[in-house]
């Protein structure tokens, strides 16, 4: 979210017609690093507190996506392209790099890569990657997310192209409401995490709420950034006494999750120059969507290396998330670095053509 062209993907992004919103870096800065301990996660009450926010972090994502999908029909259309097109090449360099160090894993690991091989053979493993996220094969199941904002760019496309932008508001309700009946329905059944992470039921019902937001930007930015901020806390603390209690038969905690992500989202766009903790304002802008992405290589590639030393649990239930946040937020710096380098040679490269 940026106040140049940049070619950051949107989820890490911002609009490109305003200054950087801090704050908002800051959110994400914190949702990037949360979401890596949805997959290497502490222990106890405390690690499901701590998994709660990193799920919150990824609707945070798919609502900044969906705010910066509203605009003007002929300019979106060619914008929608064009992130989809970005995107699109990250997802595929990203499965190229998980099919790599699942190669690696299964050669030197466990040793069985011609069996695991034969599970590209199968015309229904690249039927199940493209329409149900499925990367299991290569430890990819994040990437699920990098193919549910591509599917659902394509709805906004077509939604754009056919003049049904103006329903969104309609339909938003609907979606949120099979969210929240679908996440109950798998916490009471403990069914499949995909039943909810793909595109219908993840990414449209907050791509379309930030959809919304956007429209109705004039009479929600008039609302105090204190009302944000005390329903955002409010609904963070009763959050996280749902889930240190469970008091109930059903999870209620998809509503308060919802409300916990609009209210800081809100907050910030009151808020954007407001910098809260600059080193996660800088994680936040340039790193998130790295860390993101890198972070389950790392536990793939780790945890053999620590396996190995016959480390205790305490190791395991403390130490090894912040080491795996530690080298893919290293690893996101690095890769942030190299391109801002490669950006301004370019620059420079180009400059000098011109004179």
């Amino acid at each position: 979210m940026n106040s140049k062209e940049c070619t950051k993907p949107d989820i890490i992004t911002a609009d490109t017609t305003k200054e950087r919103n801090r704050c908002l870096d800051f959110f994400k800065g914190i949702a990037a690093i949360c979401v890596v301990f949805v997959h290497v996660s502490f222990p106890g009450k405390f690690g499901s507190c701590v998994t709660a926010v990193g799920s919150c972090g990824v609707m945070l994502f798919f609502l900044i996506s969906g705010y910066y999908a509203y605009g003007e029909r002929d300019q979106m259309s060619s914008r929608l392209m064009k992130r989809f097109r970005r995107n699109l090449l990250i997802t595929l360099i990203a499965v190229l790099v998980y099919f790599a160090v699942s190669y690696y894993q299964h050669m030197h690991v466990d040793h069985d890569l011609k069996f695991w091989l034969r599970t590209f053979n199968s015309p229904r493993f690249y039927l199940r990657m493209i329409y149900c996220s499925d990367l299991e094969a290569i430890t990819g199941d994040p990437l699920w997310f990098m193919f549910a904002l591509l599917h659902a760019y394509v709805i906004f496309w077509v939604m754009y192209k056919l003049r049904l932008n103006k329903y969104a508001k309609f339909v938003m309700p609907l979606f949120i409401l099979l969210r929240i009946i679908l996440e109950t329905y798998k916490y009471k059944v403990n069914g499949d995490w995909r039943i909810c992470s793909n595109v219908l039921v993840a990414a449209m019902p907050l791509m379309l709420l930030g959809f919304c937001i956007a429209e109705w930007k004039d009479k929600l930015m008039k609302v105090p950034a204190l009302i944000y901020a005390v329903c955002g806390i409010l609904a963070l603390i009763i959050l996280f006494l749902l889930i240190r209690n469970d008091p109930f038969r059903y999870n209620i905690t998809q509503i308060f999750k919802l409300l916990v992500v609009v209210s800081a989202f809100l907050f910030a766009q009151k808020k954007p120059s407001l910098r809260l903790f600059p080193p996660l304002d800088l994680l936040g802008s340039a790193c998130s969507l790295h860390v993101y992405l890198w972070h389950m290589p790392v536990i793939v590639m780790l945890y053999p290396v620590c396996w190995s030393h016959s480390l205790t649990t305490k190791f395991y239930d403390w130490y090894f998330p912040l080491i795996v946040a530690a080298i893919a937020i290293m690893i996101s710096i690095l890769i942030a670095a190299v391109k801002y380098i490669a950006k301004k040679l370019l620059t420079v490269r180009k400059k000098q053509r011109q004179g």
